[in-house]
């Protein structure tokens, strides 16, 4: 049997999400002892309650001073939680491994695999991302050629620690940020640079349905990717939630399998039936210009007052 380490750094608001995605690991993986970690700053007694509901798991609560990322540079749609995975390894002195998972993430199969990797002399394993990749590498200056996606990393903890990892995010971050778009994500990618392990997307898949199917893989990477979208063992489910309505993401119905296991669905159904549909923006029905994709075949659409040109191009 392994124990998994299972951390996640929720606020209030992503509290119910995080529920859903502990009980899809619990579910998936019950030959094992896990360990759920929740690091926060200001979770109320009501969500602190709901974290303790979640059955056949232990729990560890780690409380912890926002003041410490006060100078960190911060993107605009995330708040200072983003900032909390890189302070995991030192405030976990006890645990090797730590998977930290971000709250819109729904476990599908065993984690094993994904514990037993091999991580010596790395700071981290994760997926690279399915966008961007060339001119984030490039804008951070990395040597690998790999941008990873942040919401799925499996730390090495020990190594962490011993190479001072949560000060070099820091000291590389405080001093550039001018070139930091993707706050903690720039700063981790650019530190574990050439001490990492790039994982299957089978363990941070991410289903780019909100931007018309959009990605940038290509050959053996692109293969890899459409395999693992038929059976990931994480979903990553970027984009608009399935706790709304407006959702496309592939995994929606699977989430709400899920959700119907937790001791909260009852408010996750009358959350979803007050929501509303995503309105297209009044400007954008007068001008605009968007992109969507039918596998190689870029689709742009041009909107002027009303009237739809629709135009393709195949991509390389």
């Amino acid at each position: 049997m392994v124990k998994f380490n299972i951390a996640y750094a929720p606020d209030d608001k992503y509290i119910n999400q995080t529920i859903v995605s502990m009980v899809s690991a619990v579910e998936n993986n019950k030959g094992h002892e896990i360990e759920f970690i929740i690091i926060y700053s200001g979770l109320n007694e009501q969500s602190i309650e709901k974290l303790k509901s979640v059955q056949n798991c232990k729990l560890r609560l780690l409380q912890i001073d926002e003041n410490i990322f006060a100078s960190l540079p911060l993107s605009h749609w995330v708040t200072v939680q983003a900032w909390f995975r890189i302070k995991l390894p030192d405030m976990c002195q006890d645990l090797d491994k730590i998977l930290y998972l971000d709250c819109d993430t729904l476990i599908l199969g065993d984690l094993s695999e994904l514990f037993n990797t091999d991580l010596s002399g790395k700071y981290l394993a994760g997926v690279k991302d399915v966008w961007g990749v060339d001119k984030y590498c490039k804008r951070l200056d990395m040597v690998s050629g790999v941008y990873l996606n942040s919401g799925v990393l499996l730390f090495n903890a020990e190594f962490c620690r011993q190479e001072k990892f949560f000060d070099k995010i820091v000291d590389f971050a405080n001093n550039n940020a001018k070139i930091i778009e993707f706050c903690d994500q720039d700063s981790i990618n650019k530190i574990a640079d050439e001490k990492k392990v790039v994982l299957n997307p089978k363990f941070n898949l991410m289903d780019t349905w909100w931007r018309g199917g959009y990605y940038e893989l290509e050959g053996k990477e692109e293969q890899e990717y459409l395999r693992a979208k038929e059976n990931p063992v994480i979903a990553h489910l970027t984009g608009l939630k399935p706790a709304f309505k407006g959702c496309g993401n592939k995994f929606k119905d699977n989430w709400w399998n899920y959700a119907k296991l937790t001791n909260i669905y009852s408010e996750l159904l009358k959350n979803y039936e007050n929501s509303k549909e995503p309105k297209e923006p009044l400007k954008d029905k007068i001008f605009s210009i968007k992109n969507k994709y039918q596998g190689k075949t870029k689709i742009k659409i041009l909107t002027i007052l009303g009237l739809q040109i629709i135009l393709s191009k195949k991509i390389r």
